[in-house]
């Protein structure tokens, strides 16, 4: 009985970034059965007629790509034809799964390209209106496809000396050490979701050896004369400066609330006196009782929409790519000003938290309220988010034990 083996789209299965899964269509004794290859392809970017990848409009596919995949699905086919061969010279009846009985196994690393792979969760991201993270997802591509000088690779080419020569390429290209072990903790995240979504790693795993966890950096936070010198700057000159101040301050006023939460705060979030709203970052739920501070600062700014600062406006940019312009422009007017109060450390958005942090503990609050006004999901991430801010009292400690003889 002839065995039909014909290469196409499975077009039933449209995927969200409108391409389609590759697939060779076996037919045997009127059953039918599909193995996947593992590519994915826009419509026009494949030939039926000839059965096989062309240049279409597919931006991410390269000349050298299309090559290589398609000699890879010359072999494939090529492969399923001996198998074919091997079973009818045997006269025994066989099955279509028997036909790809060696494949279920032998080619299930071929299913991940990688690049392609991440094009795909950046896109499923971005479904789940999970920008931040495809934000992530599209940086570590980016750095990938420069390593990769603009080819794609199989996931089965990712271990321990792939990582170790994109780490390599990383620090000698100038890349932060905290900005590396971010890449590669983006990257493993993506290689585990593989493994989910079906790809079977073969050897050791890749990021046994790899540097993923962040390296300590200095966390200070503002002194009460240098928070008080920061209140006090005179700025009518300089409305965007001003505006950058006291969003500064209205984070400290406001138990240290992150930036993303402050450009994202709505004026239904407060009642009867009380801000309540949850957390971007941890969905903790915060609840603050309004200080004349705070509504000193939100009636200053009022607007007519529907958040209390005017940040995020109506146009096509989404919220997440208002709320990254914002952050940039804000942290580099907190920069000028930082250097007009004569502030050595480096003034962020994020240091308002840091600072509410520290003079909590200052002045004596508990690690539990501490950790409750800053949204932690627990102590222990706050013992460790002011451990590093004891410095000063052990210097002071030191000075006195080193004047005891």
């Amino acid at each position: 009985m002839t065995t039909s083996v014909r290469l196409m789209l499975n077009k039933g299965r449209r995927l969200n970034n409108g391409t389609y899964p590759l697939v060779f269509q076996v037919i045997h004794s009127r059953r039918k059965k599909l193995l996947y290859t593992g590519f994915r392809l826009k419509e026009e970017a494949f030939n039926e007629a000839e059965e096989k990848i062309v240049d279409g409009t597919d931006a991410t596919l390269t000349a050298t790509d299309i090559t290589k995949m398609n000699r890879e699905l010359r072999k494939m086919k090529n492969m399923i034809h001996t198998r074919i061969r091997q079973l009818e010279r045997t006269t025994e009846p066989f099955t279509v799964e028997d036909v790809l009985a060696q494949f279920t196994r032998a080619n299930v690393r071929q299913q991940f390209y990688i690049l392609r792979y991440i094009d795909t969760q950046i896109e499923r991201k971005k479904k789940l209106k999970k920008e931040g993270t495809a934000a992530a997802y599209k940086s570590t591509r980016s750095s990938l496809a420069k390593f990769l000088d603009g080819s794609d690779i199989r996931m089965p080419e990712i271990d321990l000396r792939f990582i170790r020569r994109y780490e390599d390429f990383l620090y000698n290209n100038g890349v932060a050490e905290n900005t590396v072990s971010y890449y590669l903790r983006n990257l493993r995240t993506l290689y585990n979701q593989a493994v989910v979504d079906g790809y079977h790693p073969h050897g050791e795993y890749p990021f046994v050896k790899a540097q993923t966890r962040p390296a300590k950096t200095v966390k200070r936070a503002l002194s009460r004369e240098d928070l008080q010198a920061l209140a006090n700057l005179k700025l009518e000159d300089a409305p965007e400066l001003k505006f950058a101040r006291d969003l500064y301050l209205f984070s400290f006023y406001a138990q240290g609330m992150a930036f993303v939460d402050i450009v994202l705060l709505k004026k239904s979030d407060i009642y009867n006196g009380v801000l309540t709203y949850s957390r971007h970052k941890s969905k903790q739920f915060i609840r603050i009782a309004v200080t004349p501070q705070m509504q000193e600062l939100m009636d200053k700014y009022e607007t007519e929409g529907k958040y209390v600062f005017p940040i995020i406006r109506d146009n096509s940019s989404s919220e997440y790519t208002q709320y990254r312009l914002a952050l940039g422009r804000i942290n580099r007017h907190l920069k000028r000003i930082a250097a007009m109060i004569d502030v050595k450390i480096p003034l962020t958005t994020y240091t308002a938290r840091h600072t509410w942090a520290t003079l909590a503990r200052d002045c004596g609050a508990p690690v539990s309220v501490i950790s409750a006004g800053l949204g932690h999901t627990s102590e222990e991430m706050t013992r460790i988010y002011l451990k590093e801010f004891d410095v000063s009292q052990l210097d002071k400690v030191n000075s006195i034990v080193t004047k005891l003889f």
